[in-house]
């Protein structure tokens, strides 16, 4: 259930047997509430004089001047006064009496009224009272055992004022510390999303999304170990697209970030899986093939031209190939594999004649 469904009393579980223990702790009994009526009257007729008492004594102090701000909320705070006053000498101490005596607290703390205020508010409104009963023409007993009712519902109230400060102070610490665990669980997320995306920049190529130079370097060596640990072949692929430099000098980087971009999506659909794609640079790529003969390095190739040309939409673009294998009676570490496989690609350049000329090392 909602904080805002449940009432002030729900709220801070003061049930009808917990009213009535309360009201034993500070000693209110059935005696105290039939003098209290007693002074009802005479209090009625010098209510005046007692509020404007009262609000003197607090409006000499700036800073409760300025709580309270203007003669508009003065008057409403007068007017909510005299009801209390004359509530206390209802003698009625019942649900309804703690009900608004908490609904007291919660506007105080609403509108800033701090606790030391209060209390001394408390104070001086004992003093004011008891000043009244004095004033009556009572017996000694009488006044005395009055004076001590009087302390002891303003007692009674002010731990039910306390009640809703301490119960506002831990709800807001509990919101506090609510929304500094979701912070912390949002940053959490944050920071591992941004960790993800710096590794990702660390390995991919910013405009492909494909394996960098470094990463490359990384998982071709890595697969080399593996290959020579469990006794198979690596066979890389290196190639690039012919005529690279004059199609961005002539239709601009634009132009040739685009159809890099294609090919790099069109090498990803020829790809078999546990298959790696790198942009080494500029116009050149690179695919680790673990696990695979030379042969299956030339088919791949030759389906990747296919795959490439449709992608570009273009008969005039064209790729030069070269492939280089190590195995496990031949092993070459990761900078030779690529120095062979780059070799290979330049004599494909050299075979005019050719669209395509795969090399094989």
């Amino acid at each position: 259930m909602k904080t805002s469904d449940k009432t002030l009393m729900e709220q801070l579980r003061l049930t009808s047997r917990e009213i009535k223990r309360r009201k034993e702790y500070f000693g209110i009994s059935d005696h105290d509430s039939e003098l209290l009526r007693s002074m009802k009257h005479r209090v009625g007729e010098e209510l005046e004089d007692i509020i404007d008492e009262f609000y003197k004594i607090l409006l000499a102090f700036d800073e409760v001047d300025q709580i309270i701000g203007d003669s508009e909320t003065l008057i409403r705070l007068r007017n909510h006064f005299k009801s209390y006053i004359l509530t206390i000498f209802d003698g009625q101490f019942d649900e309804d009496y703690v009900h608004s005596r908490l609904r007291v607290g919660v506007v105080h703390r609403r509108i800033g009224v701090k606790p030391k205020y209060y209390v001394s508010a408390i104070h001086r409104i004992s003093s004011i009272l008891k000043k009244t009963i004095i004033k009556e023409k009572r017996s000694f007993e009488e006044c005395c055992a009055l004076i001590e009712a009087i302390e002891k519902i303003l007692m009674f109230d002010l731990s039910l004022t306390f009640d809703t400060y301490i119960h506002s102070l831990m709800d807001e610490s509990r919101r506090s510390r609510t929304k500094l665990e979701e912070y912390a669980e949002s940053l959490e997320e944050t920071v591992a999303e941004r960790t993800r995306l710096l590794k990702m920049q660390a390995r991919n190529d910013g405009l492909t999304g494909l394996l960098n130079q470094r990463a490359f370097y990384t998982e071709l060596r890595k697969e080399l170990s593996r290959g020579q640990r469990q006794h198979y072949a690596i066979t890389l692929i290196y190639f690039d697209i012919d005529g690279f430099k004059n199609i961005n000098d002539t239709k601009g980087h634009r132009a040739g970030d685009k159809i890099l971009i294609k090919v790099a999506e069109a090498t990803r659909q020829t790809i078999r899986e546990g298959e790696l794609i790198a942009r080494y640079g500029g116009d050149e790529f690179c695919i680790i093939m673990p696990n695979s003969s030379l042969e299956e390095g030339r088919v791949l190739s030759e389906r990747l031209c296919e795959t490439i040309k449709k992608s570009v939409n273009s008969t005039k673009i064209s790729c030069s190939i070269g492939i280089s294998s190590s195995t496990p009676d031949n092993y070459h570490d990761a900078d030779s594999l690529v120095k062979l496989a780059d070799k290979a690609m330049y004599a494909a350049k050299k075979k005019s004649g050719y669209v395509i000329e795969t090399i094989s090392s």
